[in-house]
């Protein structure tokens, strides 16, 4: 059986991993010269999106295999809104560097594939289909399987990032909600480490050149007056796809619109995605059915999507209050319950 992979990326590499346990020796084409994100930054596994599993990280070992190291627990998340500040301690997850850095998890992933990487390599899916018996399509954006399938797009944004130095700490995130410079989107920081955090805005709804503006209003209302070593900006466009296996092309990860449209977290989808996608290659089992837990999800985030687009600032006020409340607190972060499935009626009826 030939097998290759358009993209050495974290599901490209779990999809790679998961052919090698089940015996399947497969080839990747990675268009950069390394593994890795070009920009340091740090990413999450956010226990409350990936309930009801309590802990990715032991998730992806017992079940999988696949053994990753975080950076931090996360274990402290600062909410504000224009007016109220809120303070929820707990497990909510874990910090992820993704980089070009030996511990990022992209490296690790590829620490534990003895499959061959083809660096600079950037080929032709329809050529690599007629070559390959199954060709997994892990290039980290969709514009391949819009073509190709119907595709709803459920939220546009432009990405603004940074490395900061100041003082932080490690286990801590903050989050910002504000129309006036996010729209329905949000600012967050997340450390590196006591001295280096990712600063990052993601703006909805917004166009390439608005971006400068926004950032500089972003980081002048928050006071962010850090010091900046790096910047990087992307646009990421999330949807939902009707298929995500057409003949002999499966499409894991970003590429096939996993994407969580609410906050923009996908390292989870990824990695289960990849895994998916080769034990349906060397099992025959219907890849469409093992991602429908996935896709069920985004479709439940897709209607939360569409009530955050309507929030005015008064709005993100009243949830950060609400948020903040002790009780409300409990439910949501200190239990294990799946608050965004059991909510999600209460959203649609006042949708």
């Amino acid at each position: 059986m030939k097998v290759a992979i358009i993209g050495a990326g974290i599901a490209g590499l779990a999809c790679a991993h998961e052919l090698e346990r089940l015996g399947i020796t497969c080839i990747l084409f990675e268009r950069k010269n390394m593994i890795g994100t070009i920009q340091p930054n740090i990413g999450s596994f956010f226990n409350m999106e990936d309930r009801p599993i309590k802990d990715p990280i032991n998730y992806f070992r017992h079940i999988y295999g696949i053994s990753l190291s975080p950076v931090q627990r996360m274990t402290t998340i600062i909410m504000h809104s224009p007016k109220y500040k809120a303070v929820v301690k707990g497990n909510h997850g874990y910090f992820v560097l993704r980089s070009k850095d030996m511990n990022s998890l992209d490296n690790q992933l590829a620490r534990d594939v003895k499959s061959k990487i083809n660096f600079n390599s950037d080929p032709d899916f329809k050529e690599l289909s007629r070559e390959y018996d199954y060709v997994v399509v892990a290039t980290g954006n969709s514009s391949i399987l819009e073509k190709l399938t119907e595709w709803r797009t459920t939220v546009t944004t432009w990405i603004k990032g940074a490395t900061v130095l100041g003082n932080f700490e490690p286990h801590t995130a903050e989050l910002w909600f504000n129309t006036d410079y996010a729209r329905s989107g949000y600012g967050y920081l997340m450390p590196f480490d006591k001295s280096r955090a990712s600063l990052v805005l993601i703006t909805t709804y917004t166009q390439h050149g608005e971006l400068d503006d926004l950032w500089q209003l972003f980081l002048h209302n928050e006071g962010l007056n850090y010091e900046i070593v790096e910047t990087y900006e992307f646009d990421l466009n999330t949807g939902i796809a009707k298929e995500h296996k057409i003949d002999n092309l499966y499409f894991v990860g970003n590429a096939a619109g996993f994407i969580d449209p609410l906050l923009g977290l996908g390292a989870f989808h990824a990695l289960e995605s990849g895994i998916f996608a080769a034990r349906s290659i060397a099992t025959g089992k219907d890849y469409e059915k093992m991602v429908k837990v996935i896709t069920d999800k985004l479709n439940v985030l897709s209607d939360y999507r569409d009530k955050l687009d309507k929030f005015k600032n008064s709005d993100y006020d009243r949830m950060v209050k609400i948020l903040g409340m002790p009780v409300i607190r409990h439910v949501i972060y200190d239990t294990n319950i799946d608050v965004i499935k059991y909510a999600h009626p209460i959203i649609r009826f006042f949708k």
